[in-house]
């Protein structure tokens, strides 16, 4: 893997005291500025959840920093490949959670509650009646989901809960619920069973882990990712087919030629839609394409640009 960038995903729920907040986030800047790291970590008094990149070596100083300063020594580090930094900067976070679904008091107390593995969420998922129920962002699951999960449709993780008691299923089916890495099935599974949801489970290690044990199962399409590599294929690699939209930050797979520099780039099908500026490259580009019409319009009605 040399000259390859190694990206790693990690979350931990550990209890933290609030006056150990700031001191851990200073120790964890100077590891990201003195082994050159990229990504984000956002840590809370419920602990931490992160994505970072950097070259193998340093990754694995930070990895060996990240579990000596955990509880019980143990973290599940996700990892994958790229040929090119999928971050531009480093950055630490304080959060009030770690991923937000509007709950702080949801903590889990076992890491492996109602937790399936790859192979037993695969025949779980060939079983007759059961339930999958994808708890990610639309703009996610647009991209890819496990084969017939239902997406809620949801704009923002805290409506997820509401959402899901919408379809009113019956308490005692078995239903799958899935993520990413796994973090936000940690805290939604907790919800639902306070509504009194038993028979529910979550996949561990979320997509990420299923797809590197599964790469020809039951996923479709391409999985979101929250960094400049915006989604990864089914081998966990960086997608040829999405970019981040000039104009939303959403992802876009629509080619258009920059109708002000003529560049070649992708954008998503909302803003190609809404706007003529919005098949531009840039917002920059944007900005000068909707100037260079305002005065065409001005000249054709006869008045002086800019109008005094």
């Amino acid at each position: 893997m040399d000259g390859k960038i190694l990206v790693t995903t990690f979350y931990k729920f550990q209890a933290f005291e609030e006056k150990e907040l700031k001191p851990l986030k200073q120790a964890l800047e100077v590891q990201g500025e003195e082994l050159q790291l990229k990504g984000l970590i956002l840590i809370g008094k419920e602990g931490f959840n992160s994505t970072i990149s950097g070259d193998p070596e340093s990754i694995e100083q930070l990895k060996k920093f990240i579990v000596s300063i955990t509880d019980d020594h143990s973290v599940w580090f996700k990892d994958s490949w790229c040929d090119w930094k999928p971050f531009s900067r480093f950055k630490v976070k304080i959060k009030n959670e770690i991923v937000t679904i509007g709950r702080p008091d949801l903590v889990p107390s076992s890491e492996q509650n109602f937790h399936l593995d790859p192979e037993d969420w695969h025949k779980a998922m060939m079983s007759e009646g059961v339930i999958v129920v994808d708890t990610r962002n639309t703009y996610e699951t647009e991209l890819g989901k496990f084969k017939n999960a239902l997406d809620l449709r949801i704009n923002d993780f805290q409506e997820f809960t509401a959402r899901f008691l919408e379809q009113s299923f019956d308490k005692d089916k078995k239903i799958l619920i899935y993520c990413t890495g796994g973090i936000r099935c940690e805290k939604a599974i907790l919800e639902l069973h306070e509504q009194g949801y038993k028979n529910i489970y979550q996949l561990n290690g979320g997509i990420l882990n299923y797809i590197k044990e599964k790469p020809d199962g039951f996923w479709e399409g391409e999985c979101f990712v929250f960094d400049h590599r915006v989604a990864v294929d089914q081998h966990l690699q960086p997608s040829k087919q999405y970019s981040l939209c000039p104009h939303c930050g959403n992802p876009g797979s629509q080619k258009i030629k920059c109708v002000q520099c003529k560049t070649e780039h992708i954008v998503c099908t909302s803003c190609l839609d809404s706007a003529p500026e919005k098949r531009t490259c840039s917002k920059n580009c944007a900005h000068h394409f909707r100037l260079g019409h305002k005065t065409t319009r001005l000249h054709r009605d006869g008045l002086k640009f800019p109008p005094k």
